[in-house]
């Protein structure tokens, strides 16, 4: 029951877990953003932005678009009335749904980013290969995780980054880099790609 909480907040219940989240995500979401460097001229989109803080963040920078989808109705809603609290200059598209499910855009996206859900994701590479569609030329995608498993230890981080580092290739992106930073319960692990190889 916890297990599908943070997966897929429901409820009551599903909101507590969004607030446990936002509280433990923060410093990740600094740390995941810092390899995008994200800018005015930027498209982004967050796949599971849980109680939405790193969309706020995003927003407070001005890119030329933002997007966040969720598959947990419970997190749509809190961040609904969230942003519907303050004023941006630009509009943020909240979709309900899964990663799979994202049409094409009116223009291609340069950033996308995912904190503490891939392990969720039922079927990652061929989102990840999705995903890859919706970037532009010179896209950049960044997926980072801390495992909370019981037993799990920085090994753990360290085969779970492995694993998101495989796949990320398996789904064809490029200049694919491992970055670890130290966390507790056990380090973080943030794996980078880019839709092209951009070298030379």
């Amino acid at each position: 029951m916890i297990y599908d909480q943070f997966a897929k907040p429901e409820g009551v219940a599903g909101k507590f877990a969004g607030m446990f989240m936002e509280r433990e995500n923060k410093e990740l979401n600094d740390w995941t953003l810092s390899f995008l460097d994200v800018g005015k001229g930027d498209r982004v989109l967050e796949v599971g932005f849980g109680s939405g803080e790193a969309l706020k963040k995003i927003a407070a920078l001005e890119p030329e678009a933002l997007y966040g989808i969720d598959p947990s109705e419970a997190m749509v809603e809190m961040v609904l009335k969230k942003l519907n609290d303050q004023t941006y200059s630009k509009q943020i598209g909240i979709i309900h749904g899964e990663a799979c499910q994202l049409l094409h855009f009116h223009k291609p996206l340069d950033k996308i980013y995912a904190v503490n859900n891939i392990t969720f994701w039922e079927r990652p590479v061929e989102i990840l290969r999705h995903l890859r569609t919706l970037l532009s030329e010179r896209g950049k995608i960044a997926l980072t995780i801390v495992p909370h498993e019981e037993e799990a230890t920085d090994d753990t981080t360290e085969v779970l980054g492995g694993q998101m580092q495989n796949l990320l290739i398996k789904a064809g992106f490029q200049q694919v880099c491992i970055h670890y930073k130290s966390e507790k319960p056990n380090d973080a692990a943030c794996v980078t790609g880019m839709k092209k190889d951009m070298i030379g």
